[in-house]
Protein backbone atom coordinates (compact mmCIF):
# COMPACT_ATOMS: atom_id res chain seq x y z
CA UNK A 1 0.00 0.00 0.00
CA UNK A 2 2.77 2.43 0.85
CA UNK A 3 4.51 1.69 -2.43
CA UNK A 4 1.32 2.44 -4.40
CA UNK A 5 0.93 5.74 -2.54
CA UNK A 6 4.52 6.62 -3.43
CA UNK A 7 3.86 5.91 -7.12
CA UNK A 8 0.71 8.02 -7.10
CA UNK A 9 2.51 10.83 -5.32
CA UNK A 10 5.39 10.66 -7.77
CA UNK A 11 3.07 10.96 -10.81
CA UNK A 12 2.44 14.73 -10.84
CA UNK A 13 6.08 15.49 -10.12
CA UNK A 14 7.14 13.35 -13.07
CA UNK A 15 4.56 15.14 -15.27
CA UNK A 16 5.93 18.48 -14.22
CA UNK A 17 9.41 17.37 -15.19
CA UNK A 18 8.15 16.34 -18.64
CA UNK A 19 6.38 19.67 -19.13
CA UNK A 20 9.41 21.70 -18.08
CA UNK A 21 11.90 19.65 -20.09
CA UNK A 22 10.58 21.03 -23.40
CA UNK A 23 11.04 24.72 -22.45
CA UNK A 24 14.54 23.84 -21.20
CA UNK A 25 15.41 22.42 -24.60
CA UNK A 26 13.86 25.44 -26.28
CA UNK A 27 16.03 27.70 -24.14
CA UNK A 28 19.07 25.86 -25.49
CA UNK A 29 17.89 26.12 -29.09
CA UNK A 30 16.98 29.79 -28.78
CA UNK A 31 20.12 30.82 -26.90
CA UNK A 32 21.36 32.95 -29.82
CA UNK A 33 17.96 34.45 -30.65
CA UNK A 34 17.36 38.08 -29.55
CA UNK A 35 15.42 38.43 -26.32
CA UNK A 36 12.52 40.30 -27.96
CA UNK A 37 11.94 37.37 -30.32
CA UNK A 38 12.70 34.56 -27.87
CA UNK A 39 9.53 35.07 -25.81
CA UNK A 40 6.99 34.83 -28.68
CA UNK A 41 8.83 31.81 -30.09
CA UNK A 42 8.70 29.99 -26.76
CA UNK A 43 5.02 30.81 -26.27
CA UNK A 44 3.97 29.65 -29.74
CA UNK A 45 6.45 26.88 -30.43
CA UNK A 46 3.72 24.28 -31.07
CA UNK A 47 1.96 26.41 -33.68
CA UNK A 48 5.29 27.25 -35.30
CA UNK A 49 6.24 23.58 -35.43
CA UNK A 50 2.94 22.67 -37.11
CA UNK A 51 3.41 25.47 -39.65
CA UNK A 52 6.93 24.29 -40.47
CA UNK A 53 5.69 20.74 -41.01
CA UNK A 54 2.98 22.03 -43.36
CA UNK A 55 5.50 24.13 -45.31
CA UNK A 56 7.88 21.18 -45.64
CA UNK A 57 5.00 18.98 -46.80
CA UNK A 58 3.88 21.57 -49.37
CA UNK A 59 7.41 21.98 -50.73
CA UNK A 60 7.76 18.20 -51.01
CA UNK A 61 4.48 17.89 -52.88
CA UNK A 62 5.36 20.77 -55.22
CA UNK A 63 8.77 19.27 -55.93
CA UNK A 64 7.15 15.96 -56.83
CA UNK A 65 4.57 17.69 -59.04
CA UNK A 66 7.27 19.78 -60.77
CA UNK A 67 9.28 16.64 -61.48
CA UNK A 68 6.16 15.03 -62.92
CA UNK A 69 5.53 18.05 -65.16
CA UNK A 70 9.13 18.01 -66.39
CA UNK A 71 8.90 14.31 -67.24
CA UNK A 72 5.60 14.90 -69.02
CA UNK A 73 7.09 17.75 -71.05
CA UNK A 74 10.08 15.63 -72.03
CA UNK A 75 7.89 12.72 -73.09
CA UNK A 76 5.60 15.05 -75.07
CA UNK A 77 8.55 16.61 -76.90
CA UNK A 78 9.84 13.16 -77.78
CA UNK A 79 6.45 12.12 -79.20
CA UNK A 80 6.19 15.40 -81.11
CA UNK A 81 9.47 14.55 -82.83
CA UNK A 82 8.12 11.08 -83.63
CA UNK A 83 4.95 12.58 -85.08
CA UNK A 84 6.80 15.04 -87.30
CA UNK A 85 9.04 12.28 -88.62
CA UNK A 86 6.02 10.59 -90.20
CA UNK A 87 6.09 11.15 -93.96
CA UNK A 88 2.56 9.84 -94.40
CA UNK A 89 0.21 12.66 -93.46
CA UNK A 90 -2.46 10.31 -92.07
CA UNK A 91 0.09 8.69 -89.76
CA UNK A 92 1.23 12.16 -88.69
CA UNK A 93 -2.34 13.21 -87.92
CA UNK A 94 -2.85 10.08 -85.83
CA UNK A 95 0.36 10.67 -83.84
CA UNK A 96 -0.43 14.34 -83.25
CA UNK A 97 -3.93 13.58 -82.00
CA UNK A 98 -2.56 10.88 -79.69
CA UNK A 99 0.02 13.33 -78.30
CA UNK A 100 -2.64 15.98 -77.68
CA UNK A 101 -4.75 13.43 -75.82
CA UNK A 102 -1.97 12.01 -73.64
CA UNK A 103 -0.04 15.21 -72.88
CA UNK A 104 -2.74 17.87 -73.12
CA UNK A 105 -1.19 20.26 -70.58
CA UNK A 106 2.25 20.52 -72.23
CA UNK A 107 3.64 23.12 -74.63
CA UNK A 108 4.33 20.33 -77.12
CA UNK A 109 0.61 19.50 -77.17
CA UNK A 110 -0.26 23.15 -77.83
CA UNK A 111 2.19 23.25 -80.73
CA UNK A 112 0.75 19.95 -81.97
CA UNK A 113 -2.59 21.74 -82.44
CA UNK A 114 -1.06 24.04 -85.02
CA UNK A 115 0.82 21.21 -86.72
CA UNK A 116 -2.38 19.15 -86.82
CA UNK A 117 -4.21 21.97 -88.60
CA UNK A 118 -1.41 22.17 -91.16
CA UNK A 119 -1.55 18.40 -91.64
CA UNK A 120 -5.27 18.60 -92.33
CA UNK A 121 -4.56 21.28 -94.95
CA UNK A 122 -1.88 19.10 -96.51
CA UNK A 123 -4.46 16.31 -96.68
CA UNK A 124 -7.04 18.58 -98.31
CA UNK A 125 -9.38 18.23 -95.32
CA UNK A 126 -10.41 21.87 -95.20
CA UNK A 127 -13.30 21.44 -92.76
CA UNK A 128 -11.15 19.85 -90.05
CA UNK A 129 -8.31 22.23 -90.89
CA UNK A 130 -10.52 25.26 -90.30
CA UNK A 131 -11.79 23.87 -87.01
CA UNK A 132 -8.26 23.05 -85.86
CA UNK A 133 -7.07 26.54 -86.76
CA UNK A 134 -10.03 28.03 -84.90
CA UNK A 135 -8.97 26.10 -81.78
CA UNK A 136 -5.47 27.50 -82.18
CA UNK A 137 -6.71 31.09 -82.57
CA UNK A 138 -8.47 30.87 -79.21
CA UNK A 139 -5.50 29.16 -77.54
CA UNK A 140 -2.54 31.18 -78.83
CA UNK A 141 -1.47 34.80 -78.68
CA UNK A 142 0.75 37.03 -80.80
CA UNK A 143 2.54 35.56 -83.82
CA UNK A 144 1.14 32.05 -83.41
CA UNK A 145 -2.40 33.38 -83.12
CA UNK A 146 -1.97 35.41 -86.31
CA UNK A 147 -0.45 32.39 -88.05
CA UNK A 148 -3.51 30.34 -87.05
CA UNK A 149 -5.82 33.14 -88.22
CA UNK A 150 -4.13 33.12 -91.62
CA UNK A 151 -4.56 29.35 -91.83
CA UNK A 152 -8.20 29.75 -90.86
CA UNK A 153 -8.56 32.27 -93.67
CA UNK A 154 -7.01 29.94 -96.26
CA UNK A 155 -9.25 27.05 -95.17
CA UNK A 156 -12.30 29.33 -95.32
CA UNK A 157 -11.31 30.44 -98.81
CA UNK A 158 -11.07 26.82 -99.95
CA UNK A 159 -14.53 26.21 -98.46
CA UNK A 160 -15.82 29.22 -100.48
CA UNK A 161 -16.51 31.20 -97.33
CA UNK A 162 -14.97 34.36 -98.76
CA UNK A 163 -16.52 36.65 -96.15
CA UNK A 164 -14.76 34.78 -93.35
CA UNK A 165 -11.51 34.58 -95.29
CA UNK A 166 -11.61 38.33 -95.88
CA UNK A 167 -12.32 38.98 -92.19
CA UNK A 168 -9.32 36.83 -91.20
CA UNK A 169 -6.94 38.55 -93.62
CA UNK A 170 -8.17 42.00 -92.57
CA UNK A 171 -7.61 41.15 -88.92
CA UNK A 172 -4.02 40.08 -89.49
CA UNK A 173 -3.35 42.88 -91.97
CA UNK A 174 -4.16 45.49 -89.32
CA UNK A 175 -1.84 43.93 -86.73
CA UNK A 176 1.89 44.03 -86.14
CA UNK A 177 3.02 40.42 -85.97
CA UNK A 178 4.95 40.43 -89.25
CA UNK A 179 2.21 38.85 -91.36
CA UNK A 180 0.66 42.19 -92.36
CA UNK A 181 2.13 42.34 -95.88
CA UNK A 182 1.12 38.77 -96.77
CA UNK A 183 -2.34 39.33 -95.30
CA UNK A 184 -2.79 42.44 -97.46
CA UNK A 185 -1.96 40.48 -100.62
CA UNK A 186 -4.44 37.77 -99.60
CA UNK A 187 -7.03 40.43 -98.81
CA UNK A 188 -6.52 42.00 -102.24
CA UNK A 189 -6.94 38.59 -103.91
CA UNK A 190 -10.27 37.99 -102.16
CA UNK A 191 -11.49 41.50 -103.01
CA UNK A 192 -10.65 40.96 -106.67
CA UNK A 193 -12.56 37.68 -106.61
CA UNK A 194 -15.54 39.50 -105.11
CA UNK A 195 -15.33 42.18 -107.78
CA UNK A 196 -14.38 44.97 -105.36
CA UNK A 197 -11.68 46.53 -107.51
CA UNK A 198 -11.40 49.83 -105.62
CA UNK A 199 -10.89 48.08 -102.28
CA UNK A 200 -8.39 45.70 -103.88
CA UNK A 201 -6.39 48.66 -105.22
CA UNK A 202 -6.37 50.15 -101.73
CA UNK A 203 -5.04 46.88 -100.31
CA UNK A 204 -2.30 46.73 -102.96
CA UNK A 205 -1.36 50.33 -102.18
CA UNK A 206 -1.01 49.55 -98.45
CA UNK A 207 1.12 46.54 -99.32
CA UNK A 208 3.49 48.68 -101.38
CA UNK A 209 3.77 51.12 -98.48
CA UNK A 210 4.98 48.23 -96.34
CA UNK A 211 7.09 46.53 -99.03
CA UNK A 212 8.30 49.13 -101.55
CA UNK A 213 11.01 46.73 -102.72
CA UNK A 214 8.82 43.64 -102.80
CA UNK A 215 9.91 40.70 -104.99
CA UNK A 216 6.30 40.71 -106.25
CA UNK A 217 6.55 44.33 -107.42
CA UNK A 218 6.07 43.56 -111.13
CA UNK A 219 3.03 41.41 -110.44
CA UNK A 220 1.44 44.03 -108.19
CA UNK A 221 2.05 46.80 -110.74
CA UNK A 222 0.40 44.64 -113.37
CA UNK A 223 -2.58 44.03 -111.08
CA UNK A 224 -2.89 47.74 -110.33
CA UNK A 225 -2.86 48.60 -114.05
CA UNK A 226 -5.35 45.85 -114.80
CA UNK A 227 -7.76 46.98 -112.08
CA UNK A 228 -7.43 50.72 -112.70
Amino acid sequence: MNEEKKKVAAGPEQGQQDETSQPDRLDELLADVPEWLRGPLKENWKQILVSLVLVILAVSLWSGYSYYRIRQAQAASYHLGIAMSKTDVNDRIKELKDLMSRFSHTDAARLAKLLLAQAYMENGDWTNARQAYQDCVSDFKGVLADSATMGHGYASEELKDLAQALADFEKVGSGNSGFEAVALLDKARILVEEGKKKDALDAYGKYLDLKPESPFLDFIRYEILRLS
